[in-house]
């Protein structure tokens, strides 16, 4: 079995002092005016992407520096602070596949089987508190970073308010993964209807992550309506290192493909891959237990693995023109998906509101993408059918 120092290996020696790891789960509160907006940032809810809680401070300070008042609040909370001590992405379970309703239903209840049971319920409980207690608009933040190389991006689940929300970083947009990925923060919360986006700012151990990750913060004070008139100014200057960092290239990109691995797997990841390189089908990006891992399609690869810990080797996305991005927009205003049910092959769920069966056999063609268009979102591929539901928030 390839051994996690031949892993770790892959990655490139920290260049920046690791921040010291929070002691305490709210890394700060700022009510300034009680009634008015209020934005929730998360860092480290994997131990190893300590980028977000020095983002956290850096902000806090400067903002404590300007004796300027918000309009509106600022809370900041630590994910995994057992990790975050250690280091790792995680101790026993990644705490970012943990936010199902069953999982969340058991730690509320008291089974805590294992550390991260113990960090999902207290984390739960104060974004709880944040988003039950503020009388205004609550808006959340997840700071992540990754263990490849690559630009600072925004993972959203594509409800036009989180879209809304997401258009305020110039980076690139990743639309779909949660529909690959089971139980995390950022899509639980989505389905609960609550604003939010995860940002990614770029290698674990770069200090530009940092930088990025600050920026973020700021952005996002901005686009909540809630930055001191007198710290426009790091706006500014938030948007343009965002922009710079971006590149040239496609803004929207929409997930197609996910490599899960296991630990039995033997997984390594061929060197010098970064986020949304180019790749083609059949192209070698890895090897596993089973020879070479190739690229089942044409497309840009998103997140390669360069650590440890994780179950996923990388995944694959294909750039969407802007035009269907707005044109899905316009469709879901004029609630278009009242006309699915005359198509055939389409019925509506027995059971569920607002979700659609598809039958396989008999809506072959751009099934995904017409749900996609009007604001839904896969719930199940099987043999026989395909299930779409409608995003909270999605109009």
């Amino acid at each position: 079995m390839t051994s996690n120092v031949l892993l770790d290996a892959a990655i490139p020696p920290p260049s920046a002092p690791v921040p010291a790891p929070p002691r305490a789960r709210r890394l700060t509160e700022r009510i300034d005016r009680p009634q008015g907006p209020r934005l929730v940032c998360v860092a480290g809810v994997h131990g190893n992407e300590p980028a977000g809680v020095a983002a956290v401070e850096r902000v806090v300070a400067r903002l404590a520096a300007s004796g300027a008042r918000l309009d509106g609040g600022l809370v900041a909370l630590a994910g995994n602070l057992q990790a975050l001590a250690a280091g790792r992405r995680f101790l026993d379970r990644d705490l970012n596949r943990m936010w199902s309703e069953q999982g969340l239903a058991a730690a509320r209840a008291g089974a805590r089987a294992t550390r991260e049971d113990e960090e999902l319920a207290a984390l739960d409980a104060e974004l709880e508190r944040e988003i039950d207690a503020a009388p205004g608009r609550v808006v959340l933040l997840d700071l992540h970073t990754t263990s490849g190389t690559g630009p600072a991006f925004v993972v959203l689940d594509d409800a036009l308010a989180n879209r809304r929300f997401a258009l305020a970083f110039p980076v690139p947009l990743v639309l779909g993964l949660e529909e690959e990925l089971v139980g995390t923060l950022v899509f639980h919360l989505a389905s609960r209807g609550v604003t939010c986006v995860a940002f990614e700012g770029g290698r674990h151990d770069d200090p530009a992550s940092v930088e990025r990750c600050a920026a973020a913060i700021w952005l996002a004070l901005e686009s909540v309506g809630i930055l001191p008139r007198g710290l426009r100014g790091e706006a500014d200057a938030a948007r343009r290192l965002l922009r710079e960092s971006r590149g040239a290239g496609p803004q929207l990109f929409e997930v197609l493909y996910r490599h899960r691995i296991g630990p039995r797997d033997e997984f390594r990841m061929s060197p010098g891959y970064a986020s949304f390189d180019e790749v083609e089908r059949g192209q070698s990006l890895a090897v596993d237990r089973n020879g070479t891992v190739v690229s089942p399609l044409r497309g840009r690869i998103l997140m390669p693995l360069y650590q440890a810990q994780g179950d996923d080797g990388f995944f694959l996305a294909s750039p969407v023109a802007r035009f269907w991005f707005e044109l899905s927009a316009t469709l879901r205003r004029w609630r278009a998906d009242r006309l699915l049910g005359w198509l055939p092959g389409f019925a509506a769920h027995p059971q569920v509101d607002d979700t659609f069966v598809v039958h396989r056999r008999l809506a072959r063609w751009l099934v995904r993408d017409l749900f996609h268009l009007l604001g839904y979102k896969r719930l199940e591929a099987g043999p026989r059918h395909y299930v779409f539901t409608r995003r909270p928030g999605g109009f």
